[in-house]
């Protein structure tokens, strides 16, 4: 096979698979690319790891091992493939190539001066990992970061596109065959997040390539220690180079050096940019263990200081961090006057089982608030602590869960999230309603109202009489999921007088057909 074709391969494929992430964050649903994320997804190297251990070693959580596995055989062919964050940093070389002149478009070799930088980063990601706290995974993760630009940027592109288009077909055509979506905003300080590290990602590789890839992120620091000792690795023909230097300019990880002839294997990305652009075919793929030029005594002894250094400070840090778990929130704050309410903790989606579970495997990826319909998933700031940095809560002052819904369920990639049947998901009480006689309307303001009670989908709130005529709601807490109809229908401002109260561990709530007591529901009035 000619070895110029590995490039243009890559780059079909790449680009294949970066439309379908892309579209699975964006919100678009369709018969092929369903089922192609659903297969990418458990190709993401953490999340397919995280998987693996939240779902009790289950197989749909063994793509790591075929990561390892190609990584071992060919290189980190994930990250120049794979991982969409990696195409997208190609794309954004690809475009900051026309605003350059002639010479600056050129990469030049560097040498691996960042070694301890890159392992020191990713020992302390596995040390805040196995000490409780997802903080750098979430904030270095690749695939969560590729997350959190398309949810924070091209979802709401694609949201305004799609808006404007079904007007313009309205007004213009009398058409309406394109829907409207809803909208969907995000917290400031999530979205300056956001805003950071799509900064930090496309300036690094607008001006140094793959610079990310082999300093910052965890999941490439990981895949370069297995690169380096991969079977099949990229090197220098002696008798075709003429040391050109073409290859060293196209080179995005600066790991070629076309004076010495030697390959940085760790810090390959395995882009094959360096086939194509050499004329004489000076460079080609051997075996490992009939190694040639490329690989020489020096080489070896900076291969075992990567990995000293990288177990140096793998054990230092295990004996140095303590645990990073905290409480959500301040206990006690109140305010004269007023009666505060609201969650001691977050409330987690459905089929996250519990607090600890949801924290412990959610690497804020963003997807469940992607797809989330009534927009009722929204990313937190540090309201779990620095355990659950940046990962999603539910927030009932903005939607609520409809109670006919499972979608979030249905696309966690790290099994934060377990898949759950319609049947089952509307037993899961995620929380218990609470109601605060001393803040509702109908007790301050002598005024009817029911609002919480006509919008309960299992009838757990309902009216009961007060006194002159008036009604309050009553819960019944067996009934309740947790879905937060009452708290988003309650007109109190700026507390609520009905509000959920997270379960730390989901309970099952007692279905409808089996509970005694709660009156019948009007169908004409159903709200979900």
């Amino acid at each position: 096979m000619n070895l110029r074709h590995l490039r243009k391969i890559r780059i079909v494929l790449s680009l294949l698979i970066f439309i379908v992430f892309l579209l699975l964050f964006i919100g678009y649903s369709g018969r092929i690319t369903d089922p192609l994320s659903e297969f990418l997804l458990r190709l993401q190297l953490f999340p397919s790891l995280l998987r693996f251990f939240a779902l009790f070693f289950t197989a749909s959580a063994l793509g790591f091992l075929f990561i390892f596995l190609l990584t071992f055989l060919f290189g980190r062919v994930y990250c120049s493939g794979i991982c969409p964050l990696g195409t997208l940093q190609d794309v954004i070389i690809a475009i900051s190539r026309f605003f350059k002149k002639k010479k600056k478009k050129r990469f030049v070799y560097s040498p691996n001066r960042k070694r301890i930088l890159r392992y020191s980063i990713l020992g302390l990601t596995l040390i805040f990992w196995i000490s409780g706290s997802l903080f750098l995974v979430n904030l270095l993760d690749p695939y969560s970061n590729f997350g959190k630009i398309s949810v924070s940027f091209f979802q709401p592109a694609y949201i305004w596109l799609n808006n404007m288009l079904g007007i313009a077909f309205e007004r213009l055509f009398d058409i309406y065959i394109i829907p409207p979506l809803n909208e969907k905003s995000l917290p400031l300080n999530v979205l300056m997040i956001s805003v950071g590290v799509f900064l930090t990602v496309g300036i690094m590789a607008a001006f140094r390539g793959r610079l990310f890839c082999n300093t910052l992120c965890p999941a490439g620091s990981m895949l370069g220690l297995i690169s380096a000792k991969a079977r099949y690795q990229i090197a220098f023909r002696d008798e075709s180079c003429t040391m050109c230097g073409r290859c060293e300019w196209v080179c995005k990880a600066e790991c070629l050096n076309s004076k010495t002839k030697e390959v940085d294997q760790s810090r390959c990305v395995s882009c094959f940019n360096c086939f194509s652009s050499c004329p004489n075919q000076g460079l080609y793929y051997q075996q490992a263990w009939k190694k040639g030029r490329e690989v020489t005594q020096e080489d070896s002894p900076s291969i075992n200081t990567e990995k000293r250094n990288f177990l140096l400070t793998f054990a230092a840090g295990l004996l140095s961090i303590p645990l990073l778990k905290k409480s959500a929130y301040p206990q006690g704050s109140s305010e004269p006057g007023m009666i505060p309410t609201g969650t001691s903790k977050p409330v987690t989606p459905p089929g996250s089982l519990s607090y600890d579970h949801f924290t412990g495997n959610c690497i804020a990826c963003y997807l469940c608030v992607s797809v989330c319909p009534t927009n009722v998933i929204v990313p937190s700031f540090f309201d779990y602590g620095l355990e659950g940095f940046m990962q999603p809560k539910l927030d009932y002052h903005k939607n609520f869960c409809n109670f006919d819904c499972v979608k979030c369920t249905e696309v966690c990639p790290t099994g934060a999230i377990t898949r759950q049947t319609m049947e089952e998901k509307q037993q899961i009480q995620i929380g218990v309603a609470r109601f605060m006689v001393e803040s509702c309307i109908v007790t301050v303001d002598r005024t009817d109202c029911g609002a919480c009670s006509e919008h309960c989908p299992t009838k757990a709130a309902q009216m009961v009489p007060y006194q002159e005529g008036l009604f309050l709601p009553e819960v019944t807490p067996d009934l309740c999921v947790g879905c937060g109809a009452c708290e988003y229908a309650c007109p109190t401002e700026p507390y609520k007088a009905i509000y959920v109260e997270s379960n730390p561990v989901h309970k099952k709530a007692t279905p409808i057909e089996e509970a005694d007591g709660p009156r019948e529901a009007d169908d004409d009035d159903f709200p979900f």
